[in-house]
């Protein structure tokens, strides 16, 4: 076999690893729930695999506002084992990262945990609205001391969604900083 096979070879192998890590990752028992269980999850419209809309994705971390192409975004987003749980993980383009919600029913109020990469871990909570719309306040870690980013994730319609993120100071003043993007639904 030549050197340029076994190189392609290899990169058909290792393609087919990551996308079935990432599958296998988020499989997981149902301990026998149902899906007239899974109905009553807040976070039931997000439950499915997701992909930035048109790989579009715009941003503005210091230098100005620039959309760019993000080919490859790939989420998957499954309630855990109760009513009020979600994780998602994101693959594709680094970095890669998880994100897990928890809703508290006595409260009404979610709680997220996430990491991305290897430094960027958040925490914070909001709300969830009667359409599924939900409203973050988080911290980051590396993002300047003090600062948090308010999150909105807003339904489009049942098979996308907008989600955008924009950095406040401590005096609770826009820095301008800000990333976001539509994503859609993908159909099996």
């Amino acid at each position: 076999m030549t050197l340029i096979k076994k190189l392609l070879f290899l990169i058909f192998i290792l393609s087919y690893l990551n996308g079935y890590t990432q599958k296998t990752l988020i499989e997981f028992e149902s301990n026998g729930r149902t899906q007239k269980e899974t109905k009553r999850n807040p976070f039931k419209k997000f439950i499915g695999e997701w992909t930035l809309k048109n790989d579009d994705w715009t941003h503005n971390w210091g230098d100005g506002t620039e959309t760019i192409k993000i080919p490859n975004h790939h989420t998957i987003s499954k309630e855990i084992n109760t009513d009020n749980s979600l994780l998602s993980i994101i693959d594709g383009p680094e970095p890669n990262g998880h994100i897990f919600w928890s809703y508290n029913p006595n409260t009404k109020e979610i709680y997220h945990l996430s990491s991305f990469g290897t430094t960027r871990a958040g925490n914070g909570r909001g709300i969830i609205n009667g359409n599924g719309d939900i409203k973050l306040k988080l911290f980051f870690e590396g993002e300047p001391k003090g600062t948090y980013r308010i999150y909105n994730y807003k339904w489009i319609n049942e098979d996308e969604y907008h989600m955008k993120s924009v950095q406040f100071s401590e005096k609770d003043i826009e820095t301008g900083l800000f990333y976001e993007g539509v994503f859609r639904r993908v159909k099996k």
